[in-house]
């Protein structure tokens, strides 16, 4: 590497070191900006013939810091889908993803029908009302 120059997947990976050390979701938030400054400028200097590779490299590293997120905390081998479907969506509102994102559409429409909504209060409480329970 010549002097002045980025050693860019260093950086990278300390990103992603220093990703799964975050204790506080803001922490990860500054490091998925981070991660975005550094993949904008690498973009830039990519060569023409490469960039589609890049592109899809980086838009993998995104998605699996969003998964990683999602999965904190998660005692089984299964993301929980409220949560990736709240951090998809705290990233289209940061301008970091987009609304139309493969991964966001995913999340929130999994976490539509995985996730128990309480019941509304119709014909399983008065039956319990008629039953005196």
């Amino acid at each position: 590497m010549r002097e002045g120059q980025l050693d860019w997947p260093r950086a990278r990976e300390e990103i992603f070191n220093d990703f799964d050390r975050a204790l506080t979701a803001p922490e990860r938030e500054a490091l998925l900006g981070l991660h975005k400054c550094l993949m904008d400028a690498v973009e830039q200097t990519i060569d023409p013939a490469s960039l589609d590779k890049f592109k899809t490299a980086r838009a993998q590293d995104y998605r699996l810091l969003l998964i990683k997120e999602a999965a904190i905390g998660s005692e089984s081998e299964y993301i929980n889908t409220a949560r990736l479907a709240a951090v998809t969506t705290r990233e289209v509102n940061a301008g970091r993803l987009s609304a139309d994102d493969g991964l966001h559409k995913l999340a929130v429409s999994g976490d539509a029908v995985l996730t128990p909504r309480e019941a509304s209060p119709g014909l399983v409480s008065k039956m319990r009302n008629w039953l005196g329970s």
